[in-house]
């Protein structure tokens, strides 16, 4: 029996010396380059983190930091369409709709006839009051990209704005219900004042 004991203390001994060897290795490990917790190599940040982050902080009024980030999507991603359209919407939050066109003026450079850019563009030109470019960019849109519903329901927005209700019905009609496209004309016609130059 004593041996018994005695042999299970030498066990239990072992084991915690083998326990504490593992223990002590695992946590001097020499390998960082792994995990930057642990002191590795922080990886850059990708295009899509860039634009969570500005989204994330322009939704939190926090603007000017929104800014940085974007001034440095404009550096690293400037052949992403994501860099023009975040950007706009940051400006817009701040009401820059003039440097919101700007910046997606820049991004047609890059990207000559996007139709995501164009709809973007003739949303701010319409917050601009500048229906007739507005249009335009709505028509260029749906030109380029004939069955995206964002770009039919604008294209008949400023259809609809302009006083073309026959083709803002049409357009409406492929993309709403009766009831949504009478009441899109309703409010066309209220805010139609507000964009046409007065007799």
């Amino acid at each position: 029996m004593r041996f018994y004991h005695e042999w299970l203390g030498r066990i239990g001994s072992l084991l915690l010396i083998l326990g504490g060897v593992l223990l002590s290795s695992g946590c001097d490990s020499t390998d960082k380059t792994e995990d930057w917790f642990e002191g590795g190599d922080m990886k850059p940040a990708s295009a899509d983190t860039l634009q969570l982050t500005a989204r994330i902080l322009a939704a939190k009024g926090q603007t000017q930091q929104a800014g940085f980030v974007l001034d440095r999507m404009l550096d690293e991603y400037p052949d992403r369409i994501a860099t023009y359209t975040e950007g706009a919407s940051v400006l817009l939050v701040e009401g820059r709709v003039a440097d919101a066109e700007v910046l997606l003026n820049q991004g047609l450079k890059v990207f000559p006839g996007n139709p995501i850019l164009l709809n973007d563009r003739g949303m701010v030109r319409l917050l601009s009051g500048n229906l007739y470019t507005a249009s335009e960019d709505f028509d260029a849109a749906l030109e380029a990209d004939p069955v995206d519903a964002d770009f039919v329901a604008n294209a008949a927005l400023g259809a609809a704005l302009k006083g073309d209700e026959a083709r803002a019905i049409e357009l409406w009609s492929r993309v709403l219900p009766s009831e949504e496209v009478n009441r899109n004309l309703a409010i066309a016609r209220e805010a139609r004042s507000r964009f046409l130059p007065r007799p």
